[in-house]
């Protein structure tokens, strides 16, 4: 394989071409008059979708600097949704206008170095004025008027995760799965969810959400440091031989014993994962036990001389399903006995009673929530594989932004935040070079706004013309394409996901500006 070097001007005009051709498509789908996009892979059934992300996934180029630069843009796309669960299409567009714009005066001498400077410091006045005009959101319409804009203004998916929000509450666990028939459902189920996540990236099995999922898991949960092939073997004999995914929480698995389960997960051999849990010392220990308790297993513990080489099959806990992401693993309908969760949740009770330690008292309330809280089930049916794919996302997408928008807030949507901060955008500069950033970043403000404009057939010039000088909760309803209180009109978006949007934009604008040289395989 041949070796391409580029530098210099050429390069950085063709790496912004990429991302220029991959923006164009991905901002068809913005706003609630966005475009569908068709996706048909060689071998693969066609769908149709809505969501930039998943537009921005099937997208590559023939030319390697090309593909470079969408593929940069793409990782910090996924970020974003990883970070806030949306925002990707905005990040993108946001991306987009920032390396063209700014493209234009570096080939005019300015340096880019001072640009980037010039950006970040533009990029820090925008978060504030975010963060000073977020609003909590405080009631069951709020929450589904955030999840339908997310759902691609699908308000049955808005009702749908609002309710399931309603029933478990803020801090509770919901999760999705796909149904055995066309209805879409929601229930109400045993869980268990603690603040732990996979040990490796290779135990995701879920790329687009960055989680590992498993249905009908067995539990091996240990305070044992794992570190050598030999004290798992019997776990993965049994798990094998009953065909079921393996699931190890221990104190800590690395050496050896991490390489096997990732060579297993690699090979596709087994499914496996490995968990770390949260906490330390005592606290860690309890929230194993409570584990076990909650899975029926066994909590293997050193100083009770237990040893998992002496695993039996009844040792292990079970659940219909877990969840593990980064740093949340959600276990569903586990198996454990009624009667002894019960009798622990008791026991806890009586503990806060005798002690006087507050800070001991809300460990051990928490530890009882954990015990006794349910988990939402959304069950996704669908009369296609296709039509199944392309809702459960739109789920995922929805329950993402709720969750990012009871962290921190919302504020008015439809781009109209980042069109108002252009207009008081004035941050300090140490030179005219990092001055030519404001322009930039102005005109990159404005273009979520003038992307939904031209998504909803309205002129761009016009309808910012109709909110110029409004009060900053005014801005234009696109579906109707008239000018609107957006936080009365329900119109919001999770404060979350719009300062991710710009941080990830001028993260990967600078990158890109700063890339002079390039070494790729032709």
């Amino acid at each position: 394989m041949k070796t391409h070097l580029d530098h210099g001007p050429a390069l950085r005009r063709k790496l912004i071409e990429g991302v220029n051709v991959l923006a164009n498509y991905v901002a068809t789908t913005l706003g609630p008059k966005g475009q569908n996009v068709l996706i048909h892979k060689s071998g693969n059934t066609p769908f149709v979708t809505k969501d930039g992300v998943t537009v921005a996934q099937n997208i590559s180029f023939e030319d390697p600097h090309m593909n470079a630069g969408a593929q940069i843009v793409k990782q910090v796309s996924a970020m974003t949704n990883s970070e806030a669960g949306d925002g990707t299409t905005t990040s993108t567009v946001l991306a987009r206008e920032l390396l063209v714009q700014a493209n234009k005066h570096i080939e005019s001498g300015i340096s880019p170095i001072e640009i980037k400077r010039g950006l970040e410091n533009c990029m820090q006045d925008v978060m504030m004025f975010i963060s000073d005009n977020s609003k909590p959101i405080s009631s069951k319409e709020d929450v589904m008027n955030i999840a339908t804009i997310s759902a691609n203004n699908d308000r049955s998916i808005g009702e749908l995760v609002s309710t399931a929000v309603d029933k478990v509450g803020k801090n509770g666990s919901i999760t999705i799965e796909e149904a055995r028939s066309q209805e879409t459902s929601l229930e109400l189920v045993e869980g268990f969810r603690f603040d732990g996540g996979y040990v490796a990236t290779a135990f995701v099995t879920d790329e687009r959400r960055n989680v590992c999922r498993f249905d009908g898991p067995i539990f091996l949960i240990t305070d044992e440091k794992i570190d050598q092939v030999n004290q798992i073997l019997p776990a993965l004999e049994i798990a094998a031989r009953e065909s079921r995914p393996l699931v190890i929480v221990a104190e800590e698995v690395a050496g050896q014993a991490l390489a096997a389960l990732i060579m297993n997960t690699v090979r596709g051999s087994m499914k496996v994962a490995a968990v770390k849990p949260p906490c330390y010392g005592e606290e860690r220990r309890a929230i194993l036990s409570d584990l076990a308790i909650s899975t029926g297993a066994k909590f293997f513990q050193r100083s009770m001389g237990d040893k998992i080489t002496e695993v039996a099959l009844t040792d292990f806990g079970k659940a219909a399903t877990i969840e593990i992401g980064k740093n949340l693993t959600t276990v569903v309908d586990g198996d454990g006995n009624f009667e002894k969760i019960e009798e622990t949740i008791d026991k806890l009770k009586n503990e806060i009673r005798e002690i006087d330690d507050l800070h001991v008292a809300q460990r051990l309330q928490d530890r009882i929530t954990r015990l006794s809280s349910g988990v939402a089930i959304i069950r996704v049916g669908a009369s296609s594989e296709v039509e199944m794919i392309e809702k459960k996302h739109r789920i995922e997408d929805a329950l993402e932004a709720v969750r990012s928008a009871q962290s921190e807030g919302v504020v008015p949507g439809g781009g109209v935040m980042f069109l108002k901060a252009s207009q008081i955008l004035s941050p300090n500069f140490e030179n005219e070079e990092q001055a030519s950033a404001l322009n930039i970043f102005k005109r990159a403000l404005e273009a979520p706004f003038r992307t939904m404009a031209t998504n909803s057939g309205m002129s761009p010039d016009v309808t910012m013309w109709m909110i110029k000088d409004k009060e900053l909760e005014t801005g234009i309803d696109f579906y109707s394409g008239s000018s609107k209180n957006l936080i009365q009109s329900g119109i919001i978006d999770p404060a979350k996901v719009t300062r991710c949007a710009l941080k990830n934009a001028v993260s990967v604008a600078g990158t890109l500006l700063l890339t002079n040289h390039s070494i790729v395989d032709s």
